[in-house]
């Protein structure tokens, strides 16, 4: 495992409806699994969405395993996964549609942590059903298993464990702790029992935000 950050950003600043955010903000990451904790609002949620340019930023610059989000956002997105704590999903996609989407998007197929990922979850039952008809925790399993196409260099989770039975839990620790070998993982996570049996390096938000300064691993 490197030391070399594969997920950096750079004077990052975001507000909302006139309210700031946070600014100036910088971090580096290097292969590993570290979480973001802090209290509800403080801004975890807005940082992964930027951090995976599903939001644009008010400043700032953002590096995919060196490759300019902003420069080259199509490079950039193939080589990071993000999934939101809410699911985003068009309500008539099913569920295949969804893991074909993302690999086409990618220029690669599904793969086979994925296929194992999908026995694990028991999906397979579940591939043809529109995500309007998947209970929650589906809707969560289906955008795992989609994250895990094109081998990323980069997950940004937004409360991973959400909505996950144990046996699935346990499955997402395992491939958490294994991904985060070659790949820099950051998610966010209230769960205390999910942060420890990952490993996780904690970053506290507040920290983050007053330093001004690299959170790296």
């Amino acid at each position: 495992m490197s030391d070399d950050p594969v997920l950096v950003c750079e004077g990052l600043g975001a507000s909302y409806e006139g309210r700031e955010i946070f600014r100036s903000l910088d971090c580096a990451f290097a292969a590993g699994v570290h979480v973001l904790r802090g209290m509800n609002g403080v801004g975890k949620s807005t940082l992964l969405r930027l951090l995976a340019g599903a939001q644009p930023a008010d400043a700032g610059r953002v590096w995919i395993d060196g490759i300019d989000l902003m420069q080259a956002p199509e490079d950039a997105k193939r080589r990071l996964s993000y999934v939101p704590d809410e699911s985003p999903i068009y309500p008539f996609m099913t569920g295949e549609e969804l893991l074909h989407f993302v690999a086409a998007v990618k220029r690669t197929g599904i793969g086979a942590t994925v296929d194992d990922l999908i026995g694990a979850f028991d999906l397979g039952r579940h591939l043809r059903t529109r995500f309007d008809a998947m209970s929650l925790g589906t809707q969560k399993k289906m955008m795992l298993c989609a994250a895990w196409i094109g081998a990323p260099r980069v997950l940004l989770l937004d409360e991973p464990s959400n909505g996950l039975d144990l046996a699935s839990r346990d499955r997402l620790v395992q491939l958490l702790r294994h991904w985060g070998r070659e790949s820099a993982i950051l998610f966010a996570a209230h769960a205390e029992e999910f942060v420890s049996a990952c490993g996780a390096a904690v970053i506290e938000m507040s920290s983050l935000l007053m330093s001004g300064q690299s959170a790296a691993a």
